[in-house]
């Protein structure tokens, strides 16, 4: 088979993933079944691919354009975006622990079920997005803007984003589906008309948030600070 051949199938190794990085001809192709461990990304356009079984931990992808792409099955823990376009992606059955999303925006994706725990937002815009079985505990929110985002759960039981950190966040239109947010912090935060119907806030920090036209039915806020 011709490299030409080769370069028209599935990527399957590393080497051929950095050559087409280096290349800049990765859009459109579908990475599968491998380990890229520290991979350098920076600032790759990653248009329509599909990452499937593809080992990203640390991987450094920072500026990277990400856009109407699918990954299933990827370990992205400690993963670095900063700065980077998410648009239009589906996240499923993948762990991106840890990983960092600082500054990034992050566009009508569907994310889940996936784990996100201690992921970090800080500053990053999330527009027109669903987190769905989406383990989100401790997850790093501080100064980013939220747009019609949905933060939606498992069957039969809450979507967990307990001692996540909103502080000085923006939230229009966030609808939190009977969200367990268990020593969450808003200090600062802005909320607005956002769905906070049966949300468990207990032991919150809610030190100087403000809630304008939000719906609060059934909110457990015992042991929450104001």
């Amino acid at each position: 088979m011709s490299g030409e051949e080769a370069d028209a199938g599935v990527v399957q190794s590393r080497v051929q993933l950095e050559r087409l990085i280096a290349e800049n001809e990765l859009v459109g192709r579908t990475i599968k079944g491998f380990p890229a461990v520290n991979l350098g990304l920076s600032g790759t356009d990653l248009d329509g691919v599909t990452l499937e079984l593809v080992d990203l931990r640390e991987a450094d992808a920072d500026d990277t354009r990400l856009e109407r792409a699918m990954i299933k099955q990827c370990d992205g823990r400690k993963s670095r975006w900063r700065n980077a376009l998410w648009h239009r992606i589906q996240i499923r059955d993948s762990d991106f622990t840890e990983v960092d999303l600082t500054s990034a925006q992050i566009l009508r994706c569907d994310l889940g079920p996936t784990r996100l725990a201690r992921a970090g937002f800080h500053r990053a815009t999330i527009q027109s997005t669903t987190f769905k079985e989406t383990e989100l505990y401790s997850a790093d929110f501080r100064r980013a803007i939220l747009m019609k985002v949905v933060f939606d759960g498992y069957q039969g039981s809450t979507v967990s984003l307990s001692r996540t950190d909103f502080s000085e966040a923006t939230l229009v239109q966030v609808e939190f589906r009977q969200a367990n947010m268990y020593g969450a912090s808003f200090r600062n935060a802005k909320l607005i008309k956002c769905d906070l119907r049966g949300v468990n806030l207990c032991n919150a920090d809610l030190t100087g948030a403000r809630l304008v036209g939000c719906t609060t039915n059934g909110i457990d806020v015992d042991g929450a600070t104001w």
